[in-house]
């Protein structure tokens, strides 16, 4: 009781006192120093360091980033833990362009913490045999482990070292840009869809959800369950030249879904609800559902196949030019996870997604002048229709909006709000 009301004592202290903007995590008692709070003077154990600011204008608001901080301290306090020394993150898509993105963005946190904790990494290797592995707890700060993910009746993933897991990011899944059917730019993975190929992208997706969410069912602690979905579940019905642009809605995380058009809008909403945890039997276990849009990277995904045809001057307005794209550089996606992972207030759909919506035209134009190279070479819809399918009329005449609502409101900054400084990013950076 007396702990609590120091803790109370010093929220009102912060809330009121109209000197106090900013304040950092560590301001907060750690989790190491409950066990001697009965011992310790309320002086000592209120905030410990505070930023003061000579304007009267910022003395007279609390900013943003200080209610996150607040937010995110008395969370880790609450929140039940396991009693492992590390905080774990499992990635599963390690070695694919988002998760060796998160990786890279990860190792760059300062003192190799996480919420508190020196962290370790796992990466979720493929594997028929799951059972008897443990995670390795030694020096390295990124390890292995198998997971299964077409288990149905056995475990997915061993269960004792599911136990030493905080949070598993789920991001594996069958390319949606690449086809089984022969096409004119098979060579750089540009093909059809095959019905085939379809069944691949829902089973790789729904399936092993499933088999992890069980698992976490079953766990005994807390597991923060982050799921990659797509901004395809808002449909690919937004263009610029439509009579009703102008009016119509963004779409963010509060935007009805439940019948939005297209094959992307039907995995998306099966992904969602596979990762539900079946019974809700741990009440403290969290769901991400990250609706990422296509992450600009020259090492892949729709940029990686757009880059060479652009750079030997090809490029141009794909259809109309007018149909919407929406995009996050890799580094901004691999920040916005890691900001999930650290604000556990974040639950439910999130939009990983820059706030700059652009047209393909913009995209095209953007894309040229950081190449420095023409854009003159339209790819006309009829060619499209014809070589590429219902893929060609979803992803390349189809457009997408959506706003990183949830992003914002809990204090995400992007370092990449616009296009051009996205394709920038994406041009120079290595992941």
């Amino acid at each position: 009781m007396r702990f609590n009301r120091i803790i109370t004592m010093s929220f009102a202290v912060a809330i009121f006192s109209p000197s106090i903007s900013r304040l950092t995590a560590k301001a907060f008692i750690t989790p190491a120093q409950l066990t001697a709070a009965s011992q310790k003077s309320a002086s000592t154990l209120a905030f410990q360091s505070v930023t003061r600011h000579s304007s009267n204008k910022k003395e007279s608001k609390l900013s943003v980033s200080f209610l996150g901080d607040v937010q995110k301290a008395f969370s880790s306090m609450t929140s039940p833990k396991n009693k492992s020394p590390y905080y774990t993150i499992a990635i599963t898509g390690a070695s694919g362009l988002l998760g060796t993105a998160l990786i890279d963005e990860l190792s760059k946190k300062k003192d190799g913490e996480l919420n508190g904790k020196p962290m370790k990494i796992v990466k979720l290797i493929r594997s028929e045999s799951v059972e008897g592995n443990a995670i390795d707890m030694g020096e390295n700060m990124i390890s292995s482990l198998p997971w299964n993910p077409n288990a149905v009746d056995i475990e997915s993933i061993d269960s004792t070292a599911l136990e030493s897991i905080d949070t598993i990011v789920h991001l594996a899944g069958e390319n949606v840009g690449t086809g089984l059917l022969p096409g004119p730019l098979g060579l750089l993975g540009v093909q059809a869809w095959s019905q085939e190929k379809k069944d691949l992208i829902m089973n790789s997706r729904v399936k092993p959800t499933k088999a992890l969410a069980k698992a976490i069912a079953n766990c005994s602690n807390p597991t923060s369950f982050v799921v990659a979905s797509g901004v395809g579940i808002y449909g690919c019905n937004f263009d610029a030249s439509a009579e009703d642009d102008s009016i119509k809605p963004v779409p963010d995380e509060t935007y009805d879904t439940s019948s939005t058009n297209g094959f992307l809008a039907d995995v998306s909403r099966a992904w969602e609800s596979a990762s539900e945890i079946p019974g809700n039997t741990n009440s403290n276990s969290r769901v991400v559902n990250l609706r990422i849009a296509p992450i600009l990277s020259k090492l892949g995904g729709a940029l990686g196949k757009l880059y060479p045809i652009f750079f030997l001057g090809g490029g141009g307005n794909v259809g109309s030019g007018n149909q919407y794209f929406s995009y996050i550089s890799a580094r901004d996606a691999a920040r916005a996870i890691v900001h999930v992972i650290e604000t556990p207030e974040l639950k439910g759909p999130v939009n990983l997604v820059a706030p700059t919506p652009c047209t393909n035209a913009q995209f095209t134009s953007a894309l040229g002048k950081v190449l420095f190279r023409p854009t003159i070479l339209p790819l006309p819809e009829f060619i499209v229709k014809l070589a590429f399918g219902e893929m060609g009329e979803e992803m390349l005449l189809g457009g997408v909006k959506a706003a990183p609502t949830k992003l914002l409101q809990s204090g995400f900054k992007f370092q990449h709000e616009t296009i051009e400084t996205a394709l920038d990013s994406a041009t120079k950076e290595n992941i």
